[in-house]
């Protein structure tokens, strides 16, 4: 069994390959903010988040398991039979895959678990309209400003993920903000959440 104790990821060539799928994948999480806000990646980053519609999930699934990532294994289920996060491995390298769901009027939106119940948080509709960013000429496809805010703003308020990491989620955060809407009503940044209870 190979170990990879000490070894370094190799973001940047992840999203190499990621780069080469059609149609594009697009990440967030803390690589997205790094690509954005510093044109360069660290070995800091835990993972790689990627966020598609619920209804590419399957053959999304046969694309990355060309690229080495097997049997992913539900990491969140806010409902039963509704997956919100799912995640894989290959090596040192660790990829999440989070399902973004769209109502009847074809408005994005994700369900998370509260301690009163499941909730919808919204999610801007430009959330895969961001041109992309290139580091070491290799594009990286990241969701908009603004949905990166509206879903740590989300994740902050509701507490679905745990705690917010101070110094860290909030200081991303506020560079966001900083760098992109320095001058936008703070209601703009926060995103509709709505009590959905355990139906759905």
């Amino acid at each position: 069994m190979t170990n990879y104790a000490g070894a370094v990821p190799d973001f940047l060539g992840l999203l190499r390959e990621l780069a080469a799928l059609q149609p594009p994948l697009f990440v967030f999480g803390s690589v997205a903010e790094a690509a954005m806000l510093d044109g360069e990646l660290s070995q800091t980053h835990g993972d790689v988040d990627v966020l598609i519609p619920r209804t590419d999930l399957e053959w999304r699934l046969g694309q990355l398991a060309v690229l080495g990532f097997n049997a992913f294994a539900v990491y969140y289920e806010p409902l039963p039979g509704l997956p919100l996060v799912y995640g894989s491995t290959r090596g040192d390298m660790a990829l999440e895959l989070s399902l973004v769901d769209y109502d009847p009027a074809g408005n994005p939106f994700f369900v998370v678990r509260t301690d009163d119940g499941a909730v919808a948080i919204s999610v801007p509709a430009d959330l895969f309209q961001w041109p992309p960013t290139v580091i070491d000429e290799v594009v990286i496809h990241t969701l908009s400003p603004l949905a990166l805010v509206h879903l740590r703003a989300g994740a902050s308020a509701t507490r679905a993920f745990g705690p917010e990491r101070l110094g860290k989620d909030d200081v991303h955060q506020a560079r966001m903000i900083e760098t992109f809407f320095p001058d936008a009503d703070p209601e703009r940044l926060r995103p509709k959440i709505t009590p959905i209870g355990d139906g759905g």
